[in-house]
């Protein structure tokens, strides 16, 4: 949650300002560092010493549809490049409020001294000569390395100013998603192992027949008796929760949050603009329950109610991130995980009828806890410990008081991308079955590629 610099000879770090998730950042010459302080923001403005960030860039864009990334400081100091989501590598400037387009691609970049432009095109990684006053290209893009896939939405190169050049393919690995017994024995898959950067968010269905998941930053919707897939979504989507029901589901996309048919058919309906999250949708239907993270309090936890005016309530905000809420299937309880200790821990709090929190916090694990899931009875509550063990507690239902018995080790998970916001098991009706997003073997992504001299190597 904040922006720090570390001198490199060691000594705590500096607080330069607050920043929900630095995405990326350039540090100039001159003691400017212009940043991304989160997805779907804007380019900001610190004093490497530290104070309150501003924009980096006179021009107004508008708040919903502008993303910005990878912004990089030209010899000048003060004229940077940044990729503008969509819309290709741009050229803004500290002293004036134009920005200029400089490559229609969708890339991050860098720039060497030596007087080129390095980005992908085509999963190559490529240079074009570049004269950085004029802020104008020459010549062809010349390849530096090919036949490795890049990830388009990380920079995993970096060159020095005396000719060292550092590229990194795009990092995946074998996943698949596995069903499992009580006891960790694998019982069934749902389609085959594939390439995965990210996991994919798989959520059961209510009536346990479907399931859904994002896949190439889309939604699909699998029949889990017939194996079948079905696209329900074009543009990027993904965290999906499913309506009580099963006929919608809620799910964060580029704008925002929105509800979209789980069969694919009709308008999507949006609900709230921002980096809005899912995490739960109340068997009643009165409430999706999100989170949204802010710049000086991390994620917090958010209400909206599906009647009247419709309007987002806030259950929980602090410095700390509260995320991955559940609420149990009477309506009475919500579990959620929080980092306030220095780990995160599942905790339940009493949840009312008009959507307000109780006061008093009620910690569930013990050795950390997160991912919350409720059995659909409401007797069991699952959570995953930090070394990866699911694991499970006994609820005992009905009175004012939340009841609990010790939590149990069920077995260790292979889990991929353990960090963040993320939701990466479900659990069958019954609580029998828990279907997980698992890592198969191990990596065989190549390591980080090192060019000495990389000029030397361009041919035109």
């Amino acid at each position: 949650g904040k922006l720090r610099r570390s001198e490199l000879s060691g000594g705590n770090p500096q607080i330069l300002c607050d920043a929900a998730r630095v995405v990326a950042g350039t540090w100039s010459k001159n003691g400017v560092i212009v940043f991304v302080p989160d997805y779907r923001r804007t380019v900001m403005q610190v004093s490497a010493q530290g104070g309150e960030p501003r924009d980096a860039l006179a021009a107004e864009f508008d708040p919903v549809e502008e993303r910005h990334r990878f912004p990089y400081f030209l010899p000048d100091d003060r004229t940077f490049l940044f990729y503008r989501d969509l819309k290709g590598i741009w050229a803004g400037s500290l002293d004036s409020p134009d920005v200029r387009l400089i490559l229609p691609d969708n890339s991050p970049v860098v720039y060497s001294p030596e007087g080129w432009l390095i980005f992908v095109r085509n999963d190559a990684l490529v240079a074009q000569s570049f004269d950085a006053g004029s802020l104008t290209l020459s010549g062809e893009p010349l390849p530096i390395v090919t036949g490795q896939k890049n990830d388009v939405g990380n920079r995993r190169f970096s060159v020095s100013d005396n000719g060292v050049l550092l590229w990194q393919s795009q990092w995946q690995r074998d996943y698949q998603l596995i069903w499992h017994d009580r006891g960790g024995k694998q019982i069934g898959t749902v389609d085959a192992p594939m390439k995965v950067g990210v996991g994919q968010d798989p959520h059961i269905s209510p009536d346990g027949k479907r399931l859904a998941v994002k896949r190439d930053q889309n939604l699909w919707i699998i029949d889990l008796e017939k194996g079948t897939p079905q696209r329900i979504t074009s543009t990027f989507t993904q965290l999906p929760v499913w309506s009580p029901d099963g006929s919608r589901i809620v799910a964060s996309t580029g704008p925002g949050m929105a509800v979209v048919n789980a069969n694919g058919s009709g308008e999507t309906e949006a609900l709230l603009t921002g980096p809005r999250f899912p995490r739960d949708w109340t068997s009643d239907g009165r409430f999706i329950l999100f989170v949204y993270r802010g710049v000086k309090s991390r994620l917090d936890m958010y209400a909206l109610p599906m009647f009247g005016e419709r309007k987002e309530m806030l259950l929980l905000e602090s410095p700390f991130d509260e995320q991955q809420q559940q609420l149990s299937p009477d309506g009475k309880w919500l579990a959620y995980s929080t980092d306030e200790t220095g780990e995160y821990e599942t905790y339940v709090r009493s949840f009312s009828d008009d959507g307000k929190l109780g006061s008093e916090k009620i910690r569930i694990s013990t050795a950390g806890g997160r991912s919350p899931v409720w059995r659909r009875d409401g007797r069991e509550l699952f959570f995953v410990t930090s070394d990866g063990m699911l694991t499970s507690t006994e609820i005992k239902p009905g009175g004012a008081n939340f009841q609990f018995s010790p939590p149990k080790p069920l077995f260790k998970t292979r889990m991929v991308g353990w960090f963040g916001n993320v939701h990466e098991y479900d659990v069958s009706p019954d609580g029998q079955r828990i279907l997980i997003g698992t890592l198969v073997g191990e990596s065989t992504t190549p390591p980080p590629t090192v060019i000495l001299n990389w000029t030397a190597g361009l041919k035109n």
